[in-house]
């Protein structure tokens, strides 16, 4: 039922108010927070390493267009995180089998599929929860 109703938010084109600090605080605190609370298991500590660029670069719009648009919380964000990657890997085994070297393509989608559907939806997640706590007066701008 909520899922409908987030829905019809989003089609409603309800729009909400963007803290550009709030925003740049929590785009980079996120990965950082996932790593702390993940250390532990070393593949943490790699995600971060591995994943911090792709993050940013396929990230970054993902996000900023989110924030205008989808009420900040982790269970809303997750899955935008969730469908970067999956956009990510197809792009990589689109350009792997353009170059003819799929075989290759298909080793490198793997590795970064394997870590970041596990680790982007965290990212994003985190994301939303530390933007909605830095930016608690959140208003509706616009309704259509």
């Amino acid at each position: 039922m909520t899922e409908i109703t987030k829905i019809e938010e989003i089609k409603s084109g309800q729009r909400y108010s963007v803290n550009p600090t709030a925003f740049l605080a929590a785009l980079i605190l996120a990965p950082l927070v996932v790593t702390a609370l993940s250390f532990w298991t070393v593949i943490g500590l790699f995600a971060l390493a591995f994943g911090a660029l792709p993050y940013l670069v396929i990230g970054t719009p993902v996000l900023l267009w989110a924030v205008g648009r989808i009420k900040p919380s982790f269970g809303e964000y997750a899955p935008l995180g969730f469908l970067g990657n999956g956009a990510m890997v197809a792009f990589i085994l689109v350009v792997m089998a353009l170059n003819g070297s799929l075989q290759y393509g298909a080793g490198a989608a793997s590795v970064f599929a394997g870590f970041g559907f596990v680790f982007a939806p965290l990212y994003a997640g985190a994301f939303g929860s530390l933007y909605a706590a830095f930016h608690p007066n959140i208003r509706i701008l616009q309704t259509v």
